[in-house]
């Protein structure tokens, strides 16, 4: 089988139940060693960093599935997850680093049945079939066939459990005894015989289907318990805690079906500087203070007239240091009712030799900011805005500022000609194309559109969970928590993480933060709007933000009541993130890369995202070529009506939201799940459903 990288560490890994080549049956991919070394030791503390706070993130959710009966850890996470404490923990010492190149497979299940007769037969494992198959594949006691001869398949119904485990549609249930160990029972106990007929009656529910004795032909439901948790949780049922059959009971469920396996991964951009990481541990809270107050300028006390001249003159800027100090003689000369002319007049002078970085700016730290930075430990790190601000400050310094027509340079903006390889001769053209990027850019509210021209991302898996992709899921009636399953042993009794380091092209695009603040405050969230004494937006949007959780419970899509407000960084952070659906829409419209090979990555605070190829095949230049052949049509549709209404009718425009035929992507694209996702943020019309606020939302392309 050939299978590329991405699908290795995605559809086809260790756990993954597939289709062999030709529809020949089922098998199941079990890994195979294959070392990989990250790029340097700053990767490798973010991925596992990031390993960290997903474990942490899915350990919380799933122990909190239900207040009774008492989750335990066990369940919530596999033990490789878990220290002798059963506490989350990413030990890279559990783990190996490998490349997703090879992937080894065998068949499972290993249950056939009799395409005619339904009759049922069972191999424990691959030793066992090669040395029965022939005395069954020779049977001859079918009753349907005039041969006699069994038309033998392979099952494609599994038994599938949240704890992360799979069984064939076997007829011998696992049963716990008196001295609580779990056996599997094979005797009917009618008649004490052990083979089974498959009975469906052509219905395609499983709960018609039936097992049913040759001998006595009793029939028993098609059940199974899963080894693990009835090992777990019977005792504790026995004991008057609480739990029911239900929770170990297993779901039949077609191998083929998604629910099956949902391989757990996560991504990050790739940094060579280690201060990107290590400015956001505990120790240097003061720096990142700092930092964050520098970026997102916090109000400060102002330097009073004497600071501002001793340091023009420290500085070398003489001329400016003589013009103030006129200002200020001035100043106490002239009457009292002219002086706050003259104040402000000073002022101005002040405010631009700071901007111009003539003199150091006094800042008074924010007690909220600090009170953020102190928590923002335990907030999920992929929507966390204080860690994305310091990315993003790497992530400007290392590609976006480093623009030019020079293709040695990791950025070019589109508002450049040579991203079209205009002839630099052709002036008109040049100045044309140039006024019409801009005054689209400016119609949409972006203030800045960049191709990056090799933007590294790091994907890796880890581990899967199966029934649901997120920690918690309803099984008849009550809450179950989903168990995360690292990937089986590679090597050495080590766990494998497939690492995927990927140099593609991309776009980074900002919005204009005024308009951002004027489709806020027409949204009604007015308070503390627009901020404080020059501060950027997203200074405010840090102070006020609460933590979204990695799977954004509060946010996603519901029918049953709103439980959310509108606040700055639920309503930005949806913005960004439908504006990013749908530029990637109109990407993909015009170059030929399918909506699973786009990816996304949302700076909040900074009003910024990316859209990128991702993908491990040799990268062709599909985003550069789709922008010099199309790009100025690319703008022109992000703001074309149709675009902006939703392909499925009118109930999903009347309900707002968004659905898979207008603005969602595919899950394995999206960061957020297609949470946090509504077109009326783009285009006017009804809040999102978790909204508690049920006004009419203004459009962002829609503002005067």
């Amino acid at each position: 089988m050939h299978r590329s990288r991405t699908q290795i560490a995605t559809v086809y890994a260790p756990g993954a139940l597939f289709t062999y080549e030709g529809g020949m049956g089922c098998c199941v991919s079990i890994p195979l060693s294959a070392p990989a070394r990250a790029p340097s030791a700053a990767v490798q503390k973010q991925l596992f960093d990031h390993l960290q706070d997903f474990i942490e993130s899915w350990f919380d959710r799933a122990m909190r599935a239900r207040p009774a009966p008492t989750i335990l850890p066990q369940q919530c996470v596999d033990n490789a997850f878990l220290n002798y404490k059963n506490e989350p923990v990413a030990d890279p010492g559990q783990f190996v680093l490998c490349q997703p190149s090879r992937i080894g497979f065998v068949p499972d299940p290993l249950v056939f049945v009799c395409s005619e007769c339904g009759l049922l037969q069972e191999f424990d494992n691959t030793n066992e079939l090669k040395q029965r198959w022939p005395q069954v594949e020779t049977r001859k006691d079918c009753t349907k066939t005039t041969s006699k001869k069994h038309e033998w398949r392979q099952v494609d119904v599994v038994f599938a459990h949240w704890a992360g485990n799979y069984a064939g549609l076997s007829p011998y249930r696992n049963v716990m005894g008196a001295n609580g160990r779990v056996d599997k029972l094979k005797k009917c106990p009618n008649c004490n015989h052990d083979e089974y007929r498959l009975v469906t009656k052509g219905s395609p529910f499983f709960s018609d289907w039936r097992f049913q004795c040759t001998n006595c032909l009793s029939a028993k439901e098609v059940v199974q318990a899963d080894r693990e948790t009835l090992e777990l949780l019977k005792p504790r049922m026995d004991a008057g805690e609480g739990n029911l059959p239900k929770e170990w009971n297993m779901l039949p469920v077609s191998y083929r079906a998604s629910s099956v396996f949902y391989v757990q991964k996560d991504n990050f951009i790739l940094f060579r500087d280690n201060d990107v990481v290590s400015v956001l541990a505990a120790g240097r809270r003061d720096d990142l203070i700092a930092r964050l107050m520098d970026i997102y300028n916090f109000p400060g006390t102002p330097l009073d007239h004497q600071e501002v001249i001793r340091q023009l003159r420290e500085n070398g800027r003489l001329a400016e240091c003589s013009e103030y100090e006129r200002l200020v003689q001035i100043l106490d000369l002239i009457p009292d009712a002219l002086k706050p002319d003259q104040e402000k007049a000073l002022s101005e002078k002040r405010a631009k030799y700071e901007v111009d970085g003539l003199v150091a700016r006094q800042q008074t730290e924010s007690p909220l900011l600090r009170a953020q930075v102190e928590a923002n430990q335990d907030w999920a790190r992929k929507y966390n805005p204080i860690r994305l601000s310091i990315e993003h400050a790497s992530l400007r310094s290392e590609q976006v500022e480093r623009q030019g027509s020079d293709p040695t340079l990791p950025a070019i903006s589109v508002t450049n000609p040579d991203v079209c390889n205009i002839d630099k001769n052709d002036s008109p053209t040049r100045d044309v194309y140039s006024a019409s990027v801009t005054q689209r850019l400016a119609q949409i509210g972006l203030d800045e559109l960049v191709l990056l021209r090799g933007l590294e991302i790091c994907e890796f898996s880890f581990g899967y969970s199966r029934v649901s992709s997120i920690p918690a899921t309803e099984v008849k009636e009550r809450q179950m928590p989903v168990r995360l399953k690292a990937f089986s042993h590679a090597e050495r009794n080590k766990r494998p993480i497939y690492l995927l380091e990927q140099k593609n092209e991309g776009f980074y695009l900002r919005l204009n933060e005024a308009r951002v603040i004027q489709w806020l405050q027409a949204n009604g969230i007015n308070d503390q709007l627009p901020p404080r004494d020059g501060m950027k937006l997203g200074g405010l949007l840090i102070e006020q933000y609460i933590d979204f959780g990695r799977f954004l419970e509060q946010y996603r899509e519901r029918t049953a009541d709103s439980r959310a407000l509108r606040t700055i960084p639920s309503y930005v952070f949806m913005l960004l993130h439908t504006m990013a659906h749908h530029f990637a829409h109109a990407v993909v419209e015009f170059s030929g890369l399918d909506h699973g090979s786009i990816g996304e990555y949302v700076f909040p605070a900074d009003l910024a995202f990316l859209v990128y190829r991702k993908g491990m095949t040799p990268d062709l230049g599909n985003l550069s070529a789709m922008w010099r052949n199309h790009g100025i049509t690319v703008l022109d549709r992000l703001l074309w009506d149709r675009a902006l209404k939703c392909d499925a009718g009118s109930l999903c425009d009347q309900r707002g939201g968004a659905c898979p035929a207008c603005i969602m992507a595919p899950d394995v694209a999206c960061i957020a799940s297609n949470n946090l996702l509504s077109r009326a943020a783009l285009n006017g019309g009804e809040p999102p459903s978790w909204d508690i606020d049920r006004t009419q939302l203004a459009g962002f392309f829609r503002l005067p």
